[in-house]
């Protein structure tokens, strides 16, 4: 942690001269200053929020470690094993990243804690700014907390900053404790402005961002309260066609014995449905991605980004589904979702339809031409066949197919292009951090919980966003078909968005699920121990706080 705080508060802040969004994609300005150098003002304040905004792009997004720590550790999440042989093989030490989290999420919460105390001692904002600003800080806490105890359980809590006097090695709070402090930081934060009101910055959190957030803390708590019920996943040996639905026994996380099921389960039904009557979903699902609608409609908050800036911009376009280089090959276009995900969907499923990338570039050349690749692969004897045709009518040349083997085709998700310029190594995608159906998805799931079973509304949740995607409605579910059928919408609906392992670790079936599957028909290791349940915590941390003296089990 010393090196964290040392870097933090020794070192002179950077802060982007930014007051809104606009200026943020819009015009890059440095100005090297200590934020005791910014006096009182609502520009001061202003910078303080926006430095510490910045901090979820350097230190989460862009580096490309967040995300990979979240997306690659799970079931139906693959690609090629040198990509996968350290996270994505249940090999967290071996990968360059691995520190990146815990110590990415303590430089948001020690930005934030300094941004408070210098806030909190202004006299020249006005009530409204002044409050919406220190919300805001409590918010990037609170998410920063909340991704350290689901991935390293007990941890450390600042709760001031350490120019305060705040003792730079705390010892770990246990899980409970952290969720408290969470759940008290995101009730500031519901004192964020909304994102209607005049003072909002679009690309900030809002009022409704922390109730989302507090929704998606409150229903980890429930789940990882609950025990003994069934949980149907699709998975299993990858050398059968379909995936084979597999009943999984829910266990109680660890840390997550005090918590009360239906007294979380109500507080995020109550708290997902005032999102929900806040939110407006997007009424075509590829509309989700445009850029032109970036912050927009079901968009509750997301990271920012500046295309081709080597500090704001990121690698996601790049590493899901490739860049183009000057020859018309690709770039990158390393991961992907396996067949047994894809198989989820029904055939007319817009999200496999057009949310998957049917025909792509390869990185090679052959008599002149690109090399083309095609998902699945009996879409490629289609195309072989000449049954496929382009947008002229067209059968495509089946002497373009290129076939990869079973070891290499996957699933490529279309959101991930929707940036300005496709050549950009960092490009300007603007990732999802809190989306409407996550939140509808936790409406049903906490109704289906505390009722028994499905009512009316929790049917009319889950369904609106089946219907937009021309899938089939859910009905005449009983309880345990419903819980199941909420948790397989989410792997279709949330694929890539940083929900997956979360919600298998949340119902404590993510070792059944991933050793279900043992090896991958790329042949990426998914069997898991205990160890993996939560990452190992940085050795320079557990040597140099006095406080701490062992690491997470196995580790």
């Amino acid at each position: 942690m010393k090196k964290i705080i040392f870097k933090s508060f020794l070192l002179l802040w950077t802060v982007l001269l930014a007051c809104s969004c606009n200026d943020l994609l819009e015009e890059k300005a440095y100005d090297f200053v200590s934020p005791e150098q910014l006096g009182d003002s609502e520009s001061a304040a202003s910078q303080l929020v926006t430095g510490t905004y910045n901090t979820v792009i350097t230190s989460f997004i862009a580096p490309g470690s967040y995300l990979y720590l979240t997306n690659m550790d799970c079931d139906y999440a693959s690609g090629a094993s040198w990509a996968f042989g350290n996270v994505g093989a249940g090999n967290p030490q071996g990968f360059w990243g691995i520190d990146h989290m815990w110590q990415g999420s303590y430089t948001l919460i020690h930005r934030a804690n300094l941004g408070i105390s210098k806030i909190s001692a202004m006299n020249n904002l006005t009530p409204e700014s002044k409050q919406d600003a220190l919300a805001q800080l409590c918010f990037l806490k609170a998410w920063a907390y909340f991704n350290l105890v689901r991935n390293y359980g007990p941890v450390p809590i600042f709760r001031k900053s350490i120019s305060e006097g705040e003792a730079m090695s705390q010892p770990r709070a246990s899980v409970s404790d952290v969720y408290t402090h969470i759940i008290e930081l995101l009730e500031q934060a519901e004192g964020m402005y909304s994102k209607d009101d005049s003072g909002f910055v679009a690309g900030r959190a809002s009022s409704g961002a922390a109730k989302a957030l507090l929704a998606k803390v409150y229903v980890t708590m429930a789940s990882g309260a609950m025990s003994g019920v069934p949980i149907v996943v699709k998975g299993g040996d990858p050398n059968i066609f379909e995936p084979q639905p597999i009943t999984h026994i829910a266990k109680t996380v660890a840390g997550y014995e005090s918590f009360d099921p239906a007294k979380y389960y109500a507080l995020a039904r109550d708290k997902a449905w005032e999102v929900i009557n806040e939110y407006t979903l997007f009424d075509n699902y590829m509309d989700v991605w445009a850029i032109g609608n970036r912050n927009k409609g079901e968009h509750i908050w997301m990271a920012q980004a500046i295309s081709g800036d080597k500090d704001f911009g990121n690698t996601i376009c790049q590493d899901y589904v490739g860049i183009f280089k000057e020859d018309g090959t690709m770039e990158g276009n390393w991961y992907g979702m396996r067949d047994h995900w894809y198989l989820l969907f029904e055939e007319q499923d817009t999200r496999i339809v057009d949310g998957v990338i049917h025909r792509y570039a390869s990185d090679g050349i052959s008599n002149g031409k690109v090399i083309y690749n095609y998902y699945p692969r009996w879409y490629a004897d289609k195309v072989e066949n000449k049954e496929v045709y382009d947008s002229q009518g067209n059968a495509f040349d089946g002497t373009e197919v290129y076939h990869e083997g079973q070891g290499w085709t996957l699933a490529k998700l279309t959101k991930f292009t929707f940036v300005t310029d496709r050549k950009q190594k960092n490009s300007d995608f603007h990732f999802p951090l809190l989306r409407l159906p996550d939140i509808m998805l936790i409406y049903a799931e906490a109704v289906n919980e505390l009722n028994g079973g499905p009512d009316a509304e929790a049917y009319n949740q889950v369904n609106r966003i089946r219907t937009r995607a021309h899938a089939t409605p859910f009905s005449g579910m009983n309880q345990d078909e419903f819980r199941s059928a909420v948790l397989e919408e989410r792997a279709r609906e949330l694929a890539y968005e940083a929900d997956r392992r979360y919600d298998l670790f949340r119902w404590g079936i993510y070792l059944d699920v991933m050793n279900a599957i043992d090896m991958d028909e790329h042949n990426v290791t998914k069997r898991r121990l205990e160890r993996n349940l939560l990452y190992p915590i940085p050795t320079s941390e557990v040597n140099s706080n006095d406080k701490i003296d062992s690491n997470n089990p196995g580790w």
